[in-house]
């Protein structure tokens, strides 16, 4: 058995510019890691049971996060200039690639299970007394799984088969 640490699930933004290769930031400044899933939940009440039953469609997950305000963190530096020039529609998308903990390689080759997708980066404030940059990434589409390597604080996504 093993406890997975906070440290462990890396979640990266893509901070390039249009049309460049992926160009992974971490987001490592935040004390706050919120992956809610947000099941939709159907329910159906059949006559052959006696209570209904709730089934799950599908889920819309959402990443609450925040970041330090740290000039020169390539992640809050972009961010920050989102913040400047408030964009809207496909302006707002990034791709995210989030590298959960646990090993699923060895020891000597440690791979991760990973989620790459485009997810809508929606501001909600900048806190300049608490110096912390506050916004959700709402993850949309579909989800790519695969597995990831990190090394040297850059991941590299593989999508599964």
């Amino acid at each position: 058995m093993e406890k997975l640490k906070k440290h462990q699930t890396i979640p990266f933004v893509d901070v390039s510019t249009e049309g460049n290769e992926a160009d992974w930031a971490r987001i490592g400044k935040s004390t706050i890691f919120d992956l809610t899933l947000n099941a939709n939940t159907v329910t159906n009440d059949y006559i052959e049971d006696e209570m209904p039953t709730d089934e799950i469609t599908y889920y819309k997950p959402t990443l609450s996060q925040e970041l330090q305000t740290i000039k020169g963190d390539r992640a809050f530096d972009c961010l920050y200039d989102m913040l400047y020039n408030l964009p809207t529609g496909e302006d707002v998308k990034r791709d995210v690639l989030i590298v959960f903990a646990g090993n699923v390689g060895d020891e000597s080759t440690p791979l991760f299970k990973a989620w790459k997708v485009k997810a809508s980066v929606i501001l909600t404030n900048l806190n300049t007394v608490d110096e912390k940059i506050l916004f959700e990434l709402s993850l949309g589409g579909t989800i790519e799984k695969g597995t990831a390597t990190v090394s040297g604080g850059k991941p590299v996504f593989t999508a599964a088969a």
